[in-house]
């Protein structure tokens, strides 16, 4: 009985300061037994449209927009501050294979959608990304960037091939590896996602 009454008053001291470490340095254990895992998956590759419109014109543009989506695969450790950043491109060359293009600094991708969400985001369960748009009567595939360098030769033209070499980046995650996605277009533009997906192809591509 003594000793029953002993184990009882030991719980009764370590099982407050247990849920109180928890309390503290949960989110901490967890990050440590098991770490925060983003990937980048397809989202929409048929094409999404809309229109870009010029407020002091009035006038409209057709374009189609193309997405990605990082998952929290871990939704209960949120990653903060994420970004995805293009940290490098290939070209398809004429013999079919793919040849790196030169590039001085990463540029990182926009969120979607983009005129109401920030830089870096809280990453919870999932969030979408701008991978890219064509415009009605333009002749490239514009990759979804803050800014381009004017040496910047990511853009796909008519019959073009270019690998977006992407990485994920938050305070609590960095990508373990690049993830690549393909975009190939045979220069036809068309406003019905149907008819758009049999003129460009977008596909993850499994490197070694």
């Amino acid at each position: 009985m003594r000793s029953s009454n002993i184990f009882i008053d030991i719980l009764g001291v370590v099982g407050p300061l247990m849920i109180a470490a928890a309390a503290i340095w949960g989110n901490w254990l967890r990050a440590k037994l098991a770490p925060a895992k983003l990937i980048i998956e397809p989202h929409n590759l048929r094409g999404d449209p809309t229109i870009f419109g010029d407020s002091k014109s009035g006038q409209t543009t057709r374009v189609m927009f193309f997405h990605l989506k990082v998952v929290n695969k871990r939704p209960w450790l949120n990653v903060d501050n994420c970004r995805v950043l293009l940290k490098g491109l290939s070209r398809r060359g004429p013999d079919g294979g793919f040849y790196p293009v030169p590039m001085s600094i990463p540029i990182q991708f926009v969120w979607a959608p983009a005129e109401i969400t920030p830089p870096v985001v809280t990453v919870v369960k999932d969030q979408i990304i701008d991978l890219g748009f064509i415009t009605e009567g333009n002749d490239k595939f514009f990759p979804r960037l803050f800014t381009y360098p004017n040496n910047f030769q990511g853009f796909v033209g008519k019959d073009e091939a270019v690998r977006y070499h992407m990485e994920i980046e938050g305070t609590n995650f960095a990508s373990s590896r690049y993830q690549v996605f393909e975009v190939a277009w045979d220069g036809i533009w068309d406003y019905e996602p149907e008819k758009m997906q049999h003129h460009i192809r977008i596909n993850e591509i499994k490197e070694s």
